[in-house]
């Protein structure tokens, strides 16, 4: 796909990105004009639909969609369909909240991912077969999260907003979608990477089915916070144990590949170092879990609820995305990139550690910093992420016109256009 789609995405990350330093901001400058749980609702739908979505959209497409014309123009029309209710999600949600625009917009991009899933589904480019199943499965991920959101409708008619039911629909749908649908589709995307030829059959099936099954085992979790079964914890403990071996077992074939590249530069090895460093902090957060009053207080730790799910998108996902786009030629690494590398990794460190510390004075409850103090750290802090954000697009650009000025002069089209 042309360089604009992998553009776009960013600009997606950037309105996600003020809006977060929003939210932030009302902690420390207090104003009004806004609703919070509004503009965290914008906040949230944008960064998970409008930037990692489409980021993980592109990506699939430029490794598994067949290279014709005819599909070209498909996905190129349904990327901008997409991003149609992104933007009606980016300027709903923070001004009327779940409202008639806004749950249009949401419902528009669950029929458009469905649609992708279709046409990668079944027109996807033959290849490594194993690759190609956790391609499928991270698809399959997809399409069954989405059954949480349909079911709100229900749980809220049933039920209402503050039932049990209503709040395990929303955590069916996170859960699915993080460990599920991307963190899946990153393996098919890290795949030519982690394994230069089909690993062996029966391991291959080993690690496969390990994965599989923890996730839905670690689904026990957020189930545990609103059903009380004590057996939810077990069964939460063995997806977490099986989950631990089979991201071991996909990580070090990756860990010895890039160990062996001598080309790698240090901005490529800062972003996979993150990206791995952050997997193992969520090992370890995750096997913590198994402690029992950890797990039912964890439920309250809002700070490192927001932690956990930012280790996710920016610390993982985010990371790894990039590490890919400089990989596959689509990200070059120009003053401004570098730049934006140094501004993300700074302030997703920053604003990690002072979530860890905030969750682990409330579960302590020991006063180390005052939360004014933190409130305010982790706004001047948060002013890194878009920074970051404008730094990437800066040099994007740069790269965009790069390219027209290639064509031009040579008269063919540059590897990262096509």
């Amino acid at each position: 796909m042309k360089t604009i789609y992998y553009y776009i995405p960013f600009i997606n990350l950037l309105i996600a990105a003020l809006l977060g330093l929003l939210l932030r901001a009302a902690y420390v400058f207090p104003f009004d004009g806004f609703t919070f749980l509004y503009v965290l609702h914008g906040h949230s739908h944008v960064a998970l639909l409008g930037w990692l979505y489409l980021l993980v959209y592109v990506l699939l497409v430029d490794q598994f969609a067949v290279d014709t014309p005819k599909e070209h123009r498909f996905y190129r029309r349904l990327f901008w369909m997409t991003e149609g209710t992104v933007i009606g999600m980016a300027v709903t949600f923070p001004f009327q909240g779940y409202a008639a625009p806004s749950i249009f917009f949401s419902t528009l991009h669950i029929i458009c991912s469905y649609l992708f899933v279709y046409r990668l589904w079944r027109r996807g480019r033959e290849g490594n077969q194993q690759q190609q199943l956790w391609m499928k499965t991270a698809l399959f991920f997809m399409v069954l999260s989405t059954l949480g959101v349909w079911c709100l409708g229900p749980a809220i008619g049933m039920m209402g907003k503050v039932s049990a039911f209503f709040q395990l629909c929303i955590q069916f749908f996170l859960h699915f979608q993080f460990d599920g649908w991307f963190f899946t589709a990153f393996i098919a995307l890290l795949y030519p990477y982690s394994f230069s030829a089909s690993i062996p059959q029966q391991a291959f099936k080993k690690g496969y089915v390990l994965w599989i099954v923890s996730i839905v085992l670690t689904y026990a979790l957020p189930i545990s916070w609103y059903v009380s079964a004590p057996s939810l914890y077990y069964v939460n403990g063995v997806g977490v144990v099986l989950q631990a071996i089979a991201l071991y077992k996909l990580i070090q074939p990756l860990l010895k590949n890039a160990k062996d590249k001598s080309t790698t530069s240090i901005w490529e090895n800062l972003l996979f170092f993150l990206a791995i460093s952050c997997i193992g902090i969520r090992l370890v957060l995750q096997l913590l879990t198994l402690v029992e009053p950890f797990a039912v207080a964890l439920k309250g730790l809002r700070g490192w609820i927001v932690g956990f799910i930012h280790l996710n998108m920016l610390g993982i996902f985010t990371a790894l995305g990039l590490w890919l786009l400089i990989q596959k030629g689509k990200i070059l690494l120009t003053i401004w990139t570098k730049i934006g590398c140094i501004c993300l990794v700074l302030g997703f460190i920053l604003t990690e550690g002072l979530l860890g510390i905030q969750g682990i004075q409330q579960f302590l409850q020991v006063p180390w910093l005052d939360a004014y103090s933190i409130l305010q750290l982790l706004f001047w802090f948060s002013v890194f992420l878009p920074v970051s954000v404008v730094c990437f697009l800066i040099g994007n650009r740069k790269v965009e016109r790069g390219n027209r000025i290639d064509v031009g002069a040579h008269g063919h089209v540059p590897n990262n256009m096509k």
